[in-house]
């Protein structure tokens, strides 16, 4: 993406903490392959790119996208690498690295969502029940621990379980956790730096997994019921209506035809150090196709945005970030560098 400055101006800096994460290896996939034949590197190639779009748009409806399905046989053409390694138990893994570029471009082009690597943290507030009754699901948990990992790594999600440490047991008793008391639950996790959390209870009956419990963030509280046969089939159910109901919100539709330019005016640019970092900021959301420089005065710049949707959704995409906020009067946006 091109950015293009008009005017030049000598601009200084505000810095505050974003809640966000960036998902560093969101570009990357590792698949099960049976052998290092064309025929296994072909298949596997496949399902990699199919998981990469999952990922990139939140959304496994774009697995009906026919426009994505078609593009399928052409996946090559959006890798940058690939390379074979062993997994767990010596399972021999194809491991891609895709082009964000390309891969951004083509979902455009398909009006599909993109969502992009700046993602909301979500909080794990567990319970299982077990031989030893019923416990909370922490870090030490090896086995449940390695099933989340592997699904909400595999949906592109930033996670955390909380530490369980003595001040956690005593704001929220694992009973007060299993019966999903939501204002206890809302209060422990007010301890931790993140952007929502999802809490519940797993049932282990006859070889089967249940998880019931609820998704809170913001303004979205969404319940949710799974079953799995395995802790790895779970977490993975769990995962996905995770990202299904966050990218409802955070990723971007991009509308094809229409005119989406926007004008908008941001101040607290005090030094070029901060003028350099907005319209790079900027330049990498995945709705921004170019930023154009059109006036400067003092601390305040206005700038011409081409966008792929609507700045209403632009600004929802960016709202974790906390780096650009509406001004009080509600007619110019504050840079928080």
């Amino acid at each position: 993406m091109v950015v293009r400055l008009l005017t030049f101006l000598t601009i200084f800096c505000i810095s505050i903490s974003a809640s966000a994460a960036t998902v560093k290896d969101l570009y990357d996939v590792a698949v099960p392959v049976e052998d290092q034949t064309e025929e296994s590197r072909s298949d596997a190639i496949g399902g990699a790119f199919q998981r990469m779009l999952v990922r990139l748009s939140g959304t496994e409806q774009v697995l009906e996208n026919p426009v994505l399905m078609g593009e399928q046989s052409n996946a090559q053409s959006y890798m940058s690498s690939l390379r074979y390694e062993r997994g767990t138990e010596e399972q021999l893994l194809l491991s891609v690295t895709f082009m964000a570029g390309p891969m951004q471009k083509l979902l455009e082009r398909a009006a599909a969502p993109v969502w992009g690597s700046s993602r909301p943290r979500t909080q794990l507030w567990l319970a299982v029940n077990s031989d030893e009754g019923r416990t909370a699901v922490g870090p030490e948990e090896g086995e449940w621990k390695a099933a989340f990992d592997g699904a909400m790594r595999r949906r592109g999600l930033p996670w955390m379980f909380p530490a369980w440490d003595l001040e956690d047991q005593m704001a929220l008793p694992v009973a007060s956790l299993w019966g999903l008391f939501e204002e206890d639950i809302a209060s422990a996790a007010a301890r931790y730096s993140s952007d929502g959390y999802l809490a519940g209870r797993i049932m282990a009956v006859g070889g089967a997994y249940s998880f019931t419990g609820y998704i809170h963030h913001s303004d979205i509280r969404h319940s949710l019921s799974v079953q799995a046969d395995t802790p790895e089939l779970l977490a993975l159910e769990i995962a996905a209506e995770v990202a299904e109901k966050l990218s409802e919100r955070y990723a971007v539709i991009p509308l094809a035809g229409i005119d989406n330019n926007e004008l908008i005016r941001v101040t607290g640019i005090n030094t070029f150090a901060d003028y350099r970092a907005l319209l790079e900021y900027l330049s990498a959301n995945v709705a921004v196709r170019d930023v154009v420089v059109v006036a400067s005065d003092r601390d305040e710049v206005t700038l011409a945005l081409d966008l792929t949707t609507g700045w209403s959704q632009v600004l929802d995409s960016m709202a974790l970030d906390k780096k650009i906020i509406a001004d009080e009067e509600g007619v110019a946006y504050v840079w928080q560098r």
